[in-house]
C-alpha cells in the first residue's frame, strides 16, 4: 500500500497485536473498526501508537484535497467528521471501511476524546434542540447568576466550550 499523499510505502505497524500502516509523515491508515481501539486517550494501543507517530514532523499537504483509499486504490475516501465534536475531519473508504489519518489527526482525537456519559448527554442535548447545542451567554456582574445547575447543564456548557476552543 502507498501512502495517498506522497505515494510512498506504507510501513505495516505491529500495536498490541493489531497491525496498522504509518507514513513516513506520520499519518495512519487502520482497516475496518481498528480505529476504535486507538481512538480512547485511555486505551493503550492508542498510547503507544501516538507516542511512535509523535516523533514524525506535521506534514505540509492540503489535508482538505480528497484521497483515494490506499487499500482500495481506485475508490476516493468520503470526508467526514470523527466525533459529533465535529473537530477531526477524518477521510473514510465507502468500500473497505478504513480510515486514513492525516498526521496530528489522532492527537487531536485523544484531545477531544468524550467519555460515553458525555457522548451521551451531547447526543440527548442535540436530538432534543434539532442538532443544535444551547450556548449560554458567559456570566457577568451584570446577570444574575443561576447557581442551582444541574449536573447535565455544566456538563453541556463544558462540551460547547471545548468544542469552541478547539476550532
Amino acid at each position: 500500500m502507498y501512502c495517498p499523499r506522497s505515494n510512498t510505502p506504507l510501513e505495516p505497524l505491529l500495536v498490541g497485536g493489531i497491525t496498522v500502516f504509518t507514513s513516513a509523515q506520520g499519518a495512519v491508515f487502520f482497516d475496518n473498526s481498528q480505529i476504535f481501539k486507538f481512538s480512547s486517550p485511555e486505551l493503550k494501543h492508542g498510547q503507544v501508537l501516538l507516542k511512535y507517530l509523535s516523533e514524525y514532523s506535521e506534514s505540509e499537504y492540503d489535508v482538505s484535497l480528497r484521497i483515494n483509499c490506499p487499500k482500495c486504490k481506485k475508490v476516493v475516501m468520503m470526508r467526514r467528521f470523527f466525533s459529533p465534536l465535529k473537530v477531526v475531519e477524518i477521510d473514510e473508504c465507502p468500500s473497505c471501511a478504513g480510515i486514513w489519518l492525516d498526521s496530528g489527526e489522532l492527537a487531536k482525537i485523544h484531545e477531544n476524546h468524550l467519555t460515553p456519559k458525555a457522548r451521551k448527554l451531547l447526543a440527548h442535548e442535540m436530538a432534543t434542540n434539532h442538532g443544535f447545542v444551547t450556548i449560554k451567554p458567559p456570566a457577568s456582574r451584570f446577570m444574575p447568576t443561576n447557581k442551582n445547575k444541574s449536573a447535565h447543564e455544566t456538563t453541556v456548557e463544558n462540551l460547547v466550550r471545548l468544542a469552541l476552543l478547539s476550532l
